[in-house]
């Protein structure tokens, strides 16, 4: 769900097979990198 809450798809496209796993696993890691990247970029303002 991360994704849609992410605003990377909408949640239609997980129920109707537009998008497969590997695209939803693809935004996961995406979603993870973006959230690293920000926590890194604040430990470094301190």
């Amino acid at each position: 769900m991360r994704p849609v809450i992410k605003s990377y798809c909408k949640l239609e496209s997980l129920f109707d097979g537009s998008l497969d796993l590997e695209a939803i696993a693809l935004a996961n890691d995406a979603i993870d990198v973006v959230e690293e990247n920000r926590i890194k970029a604040e430990r470094l303002k301190r």
